[in-house]
């Protein structure tokens, strides 16, 4: 495909009316194949009479600019020049070649490239004999029509708050304050604290990885960086130290040894020791300690922010749903090195969007290793979403403006209790800026799609299910990277 129609002129008239000079397009021939999901691979031929075009003219600037010894600047002879700096005018018109043609090629074609083009620069040759040719792989924004979001039904979870959800998490406010003491007596409930140590094991009995002398809450599930235990709560109340049990533990799909991906192993769990947390007394004293008057209010504070936690649980099932929904009807393919490369940024992103709605630190933190332990699965959710989102947003117009970010960052100085100034400053240090302005960008598309949708609310009453988790792995190879991403 020649992409050579040069202009009926080489002028365009400003609105001064003054005439400026216009780009000269270059006589490509430029060849576009599919690759692969999301990926093109182009092939880019440079006639050989481009190649002499631009010789002359980085020649003519290395004639006016060359130092050559027995001449002033701008008088020595072209033949001299030539012979004295043919390799740094090839380079230079190796270099202005490449740039104008992959400058031209992504005006002409609107390849959409989601990263930097895979070329190999120092590969490229300026032949001394016909044309200079080179190819490269780029990856591009899937191809496919903006979904049809308007009129979407979704069903709203709602859940009123009786008295036990706020006696359940007045006590659990109380257990910041509370004090561990040995219990060397009875049998583990749920709540209690364990010492114990973990081994998982392969089915032909041999150990994939131990955990020794780890401290845990008995809560109904148990999850680690990679996998969970789900019904450790069953398995082990009533459990007395010294004692051991087995339950079964689900690896998620991040291990690194691909045997053991998705597949459920057994564990075998020694309790060493057990304790139990003791509440503080709620006096006077204690109350004024932590900043409140009376047990009413207290109670009062604590139940609204449960009111505060059901209603970003209600808006992300809601959210769940129309992603779900606009994922369905919009199916395409993601390259699995992309999906892989994005993998970490992924889990921080998900554990940054968490804090900023003001999820509590435990159920980040449980939601964080459920999210590592199905990395794959998790970003190449999150790749899709961000896809859609911003295929609709370019369709309807929506944009992230310099107000914005201005506001999230002023957000985020006010939860951090930092300035904004500093907030800023470190935001564009560790690079982040773009990824903040996607984040807005997709919550702006998002809160504009739910404005269209129509709502069905649905009464839940399923008790929340208390979930512990651990920075360790039943794996070995993910250990040392789920400790480090976990102090971050």
């Amino acid at each position: 495909m020649s992409m050579g129609e040069e202009r009926d002129s080489n002028t365009s008239v400003s609105e001064g009316g003054s005439e400026t000079a216009e780009k000269r397009k270059l006589d490509l021939d430029v060849r576009i194949d599919d690759a692969g999901a999301c990926k093109k691979h182009v092939k880019i031929t440079i006639p050989r009479s481009e190649i002499e075009r631009q010789f002359e003219e980085s020649l003519k600037t290395f004639q006016k600019e060359a130092l050559v010894p027995g001449f002033r600047p701008g008088h020595a002879p072209r033949t001299l020049v030539v012979k004295r700096f043919r390799k740094q005018v090839s380079d230079q018109v190796k270099t202005t070649l490449l740039m104008e043609s992959l400058e031209q090629v992504d005006k002409d074609h609107q390849l959409d490239p989601i990263t930097q083009p895979k070329l190999d620069i120092a590969a490229v040759e300026l032949p001394e004999e016909g044309p200079m040719e080179f190819d490269m792989e780029v990856e591009v924004r899937p191809e496919f029509a903006a979904p049809t979001y308007k009129g979407l039904k979704v069903q709203r979870p709602v859940r009123a708050i009786a008295d036990k959800d706020v006696d359940l998490q007045y006590d659990r406010f109380l257990e910041r304050y509370g004090q561990l003491i040995p219990r060397s007596e009875g049998e583990a409930r749920i709540g209690d604290f364990l010492t114990a140590d973990l081994t998982f094991l392969r089915d032909d009995g041999s150990t994939i990885n131990e955990v020794k002398e780890i401290q845990f809450r008995l809560q109904p599930e148990l999850r680690f960086q990679d996998g969970r235990i789900p019904e450790i709560g069953k398995a082990l109340e009533g459990i007395k130290p010294g004692e051991t049990r087995e339950a079964q533990a689900e690896l998620g799909s991040a291990v690194s040894e691909a045997d053991l991906r998705g597949k459920t192993v057994k564990v075998k769990i020694a309790v060493n020791d057990l304790k139990e947390l003791r509440l503080p007394e709620v006096d006077d004293e204690f109350l004024d300690s932590i900043g409140f008057e009376s047990v009413e209010e207290l109670r009062g504070a604590v139940r609204e922010a449960l009111e505060r936690r059901i209603a970003s649980q209600q808006r992300r099932a809601v959210r769940r749903q129309v992603l779900d929904a606009l994922i369905a009807a919009t199916p395409f393919d993601l390259p699995a090195d992309l999906v892989s490369r994005q993998e970490k940024s992924t889990i921080s992103r998900m554990v940054m969007e968490l804090r900023r709605e003001g999820i509590a630190p435990e159920e980040i933190r449980a939601r964080q290793a459920e999210i590592r332990a199905n990395a794959h699965e998790a970003t190449l959710r999150s790749l899709k979403e961000f896809f859609i989102l911003a295929k609709i947003a370019d369709a309807e117009g929506i944009k992230v403006e310099d107000e914005d970010l201005l506001l999230e960052i002023e957000a985020m100085a006010e939860r951090s209790d930092e300035s904004v100034r500093r907030v800023r400053a470190r935001i564009e240090k560790e690079g982040m800026v773009d990824a903040l302005a996607t984040e807005i960008l997709e919550r702006k598309t998002l809160d504009h799609i739910l404005e269209s949708v129509e709502y069905e609310d649905v009464a839940v009453d399923e008790p929340e299910v208390a979930v512990e988790t651990l920075d360790e792995s039943a794996t070995p190879e993910v250990a040392d990277e789920a400790d480090e991403e976990s102090q971050s």
